[in-house]
């Protein structure tokens, strides 16, 4: 691959691998550093892959790997210097509303931040799945795939999750 077919491959995909990254580290900075990770990897696994088959996939598996290591490091890092907290920054995102009623604006802006809550909370097993599959809106294979672990897992885990969502965010909509 080079610098042009990169370029493309950035212009295809960068803004849902962003997006991604930004979902899973809740964070900007450390979004753009693990977005960029992202694409360096693949850069220097170009030769090994075949792009045009499954590339957002193949993206996608490298921002997951990529982040559970992250992960796994600072984990092992707080043991060691017993540092207090991951901090996390969660950057306001604006709705877009078609109406103007505050009252609306304001009720569907807390829906959505109730929905977020929820999710969050959900452990990392559970919530990679159901992120890869509704947000980058993948199928359950290559889902599969990407976390290595079996389908019927896959299937498990996004039942498991919407199923505590639904008890999350019904316990907490007035």
């Amino acid at each position: 691959m080079d610098k042009n077919e990169l370029e493309q491959i950035i212009d295809m995909y960068g803004n849902d691998i962003l997006s991604f990254c930004h979902y899973l580290t809740r964070n900007r900075e450390d979004a753009e550093d693990l977005f960029q990770d992202v694409f360096l990897v693949a850069f220097r696994k170009s030769d090994a892959v075949q792009f045009g088959i499954q590339t957002k996939s193949f993206l996608l598996s490298i921002a997951v790997r990529l982040w559970k290591n992250r992960k796994r490091k600072f984990a092992w890092r707080k043991r060691i210097t017993d540092d207090r907290i991951l901090p996390v920054i969660e950057e306001n995102r604006n709705t877009e509303q078609n109406n103007s009623d505050p009252v609306n604006i304001a009720s569907a802006a807390e829906i959505q931040k109730i929905v977020r809550n929820s999710v969050d909370s959900l452990p990392e097993k559970l919530k990679l799945p159901l992120l890869l599959y509704y947000m980058e809106g993948m199928k359950e294979r290559e889902i599969a795939e990407i976390l290595s672990i079996p389908l019927g897992t896959v299937k498990s885990r996004i039942s498991q999750a919407k199923l505590k969502l639904s008890e999350s965010i019904t316990d907490k909509l007035p």
